[in-house]
């Protein structure tokens, strides 16, 4: 089962105030919940009702990539491609694919 994400709702704000009252755990409020243990502890420490501190959301690679860099690798890629391309329409014998069926033609010819 996929965990809720975002910002909490009011009713799951007052649910977990009501099972913190209660004297469940951090661990048993976060299977009720279907939230992880930190999203429940930041929580808590927001409403007050435990003392520590937040912590930080972490950063996500796919957040940090380079949309540059990125369209580049592309580019680097596709000039690598048609380079590719070019040599085996110049010379075919280049072409794996000939290759292998050269060398497929050349099994069979010995049996």
């Amino acid at each position: 089962m996929r965990r809720n994400l975002g910002k909490y709702r009011k009713y799951e704000i007052e649910e977990l105030i009501k099972l913190f009252d209660e004297g469940y755990s951090i661990y048993k409020i976060c299977k009720k919940l279907n939230r992880s243990q930190k999203s429940i502890r930041n929580n808590l420490i927001r409403l007050g009702k435990i003392e520590g501190e937040i912590t930080p959301k972490k950063n996500h690679p796919k957040n940090l990539i380079d949309k540059k860099n990125n369209f580049s690798s592309l580019l680097c890629i596709i000039l690598i491609y048609i380079c590719l391309i070019f040599i085996m329409v110049v010379n075919p014998k280049l072409n794996p694919i000939d290759i292998v069926i050269d060398y497929l033609k050349m099994i069979i010819n010995l049996f």
